[in-house]
């Protein structure tokens, strides 16, 4: 079987290492922090969605850790789940077993796959008096020579300069959404330009935009921050480098 990743969703992305299934970030409701409606539809439906071995959970914003969702694969089927330092009490209070929480730098091995927990410039908190109890991260997936980084939501950062020197990065799933207005999110969000900065400087072969396109969490056109993507990796000599995916659209690696 192929090494595959398909765009479902905002962070949700199915990474398939062969027969191991792997899903960042499940949000299938209809809406997130109790009043941001979906507008697309999820890219595979989740009665389609394959039999997931691994979760991985990035921080503990709603529409990041959806606990309808996690509810709904967990009934599935009893799959593992990684979750940021702090962030285990959820999955345990949902009905898995199988938990990784998982400092910054710590690894866990699956099926053949290394999953690492690796920095990321954002903050976490459900209610305004939980702030930053628990961390952010992103993961780096590796396997058969294939290295995935999924960021999660983050702004840049040093700690990119050390994922080029820890791994050969094969793509990076960057987000590019939720931007404006700019003075809010530029210490705790990528845009389309710091993007492109992000992905020269952890080094990986291609970029692939995430985080954008589905629910309306800030000021931007929906549409725009592909747009603004393209340009700037034409500006940068890159935009062979770059994979914009629809909802549904695979890339092989």
């Amino acid at each position: 079987m192929p090494n595959r990743i398909t765009f479902i969703n905002h962070a949700t992305v199915l990474i398939q290492f062969g027969k191991t299934v792997i899903l960042t970030d499940p949000v299938y409701s209809w809406s997130v922090s109790y009043f941001l409606p979906r507008l697309k539809k999820p890219g595979i439906p989740f009665n389609s969605l394959p039999s997931v071995d691994l979760i991985a959970v990035s921080h503990n914003h709603y529409d990041h850790l959806n606990f309808r969702t996690l509810r709904r694969l967990r009934r599935r089927n009893q799959c593992a789940i990684v979750m940021a330092q702090g962030d285990g009490r959820y999955a345990r209070r949902l009905g898995f077993d199988r938990i990784h929480e998982l400092k910054w730098w710590e690894n866990v091995e699956l099926n053949g796959i290394t999953i690492t927990a690796v920095p990321a410039v954002h903050f976490s908190g459900r209610t305004p008096w939980s702030r930053n109890r628990s961390a952010a991260s992103g993961y780096v997936f590796q396997s058969n020579g294939k290295s995935v980084y999924f960021a999660g939501d983050t702004a840049g950062g040093d700690f990119l300069d050390e994922l080029a020197s820890r791994f050969s990065l094969t793509v990076a799933l960057l987000p590019i959404g939720a931007y404006k207005p700019h003075d809010w999110f530029k210490d705790i969000h990528l845009n389309p330009r710091t993007a492109i900065e992000a992905f020269q400087r952890c080094e990986a072969r291609y970029l692939m935009p995430i985080h954008w396109g589905t629910f309306k969490i800030s000021d931007e056109p929906m549409s725009e921050p592909p747009q603004l993507l393209r340009e700037e990796a034409r500006k940068a000599g890159i935009e062979e480098r770059v994979r914009i995916l629809q909802n549904g659209e695979s890339l092989d690696i």
